[in-house]
């Protein structure tokens, strides 16, 4: 499965997630995953990773990635700083199951992460999502990939069926409809 994360990049899911504990740091507010300890080693780390990473007076999501083998090997996200009322975090799913995997970078390049804006509190707070936006809501999510023990990134795959239906029904370049309708077909089919 291939994730579209913003400006175009793209990474594609494999079968190995982190093994890497998270842990919530207090003063930022955000989930680490990550073998860093201090702000030593995370420059280090930053320097010899690629990804997603703060610039100046930013501070966005953060993915990182192995230069050689193109795997994540890291991840911060910023929680936001309200949480959604009560009726928007009834709307998150329960399910589907999370399935294990990590992420592997099409290319090696920086590119931009949006950090979340909504924080969804499960009751007790047994469980705690993190959405950009409430809309995505609005569509059934249906996979959950777990990066590193207890965290998951969310998809929504029904929009891969309103493509799937839109090219389908598109009748100008059938030969690259036909491409991208096998590959919607073995998403849909892997991940459904």
């Amino acid at each position: 499965m291939r994730l579209d994360i913003d400006g175009g990049w793209t990474a594609t899911v494999t079968g190995e997630p982190l093994s890497i504990a998270p842990r919530f740091v207090f003063r930022d507010f955000r989930v680490c995953i990550a073998t860093y300890t201090d702000v030593k080693e995370r420059e280090r780390f930053q320097l010899d990773t690629f990804g997603s990473q703060d610039w100046l007076w930013d501070t966005p999501d953060d993915f990182r990635f192995d230069p050689a083998g193109r795997e994540l090997v890291g991840a911060e996200f910023q929680l936001p700083g309200a949480a959604a009322d009560a009726e928007d975090s009834a709307r998150v799913p329960a399910a589907p199951a999370v399935r294990p995997g990590g992420l592997r970078a099409d290319e090696a390049r920086d590119f931009r992460l949006e950090v979340a804006t909504e924080l969804c509190r499960a009751p007790g707070d047994t469980v705690l999502t993190c959405l950009r936006d409430l809309d995505v809501l609005d569509e059934p999510l249906e996979a959950r990939i777990g990066i590193a023990p207890d965290v998951a990134l969310l998809v929504a795959l029904a929009g891969l069926r309103a493509l799937d239906q839109a090219l389908r029904d598109q009748r100008d370049d059938r030969h690259r409809a036909d491409a991208l309708l096998a590959l919607i077909a073995e998403l849909v089919e892997d991940y459904g």
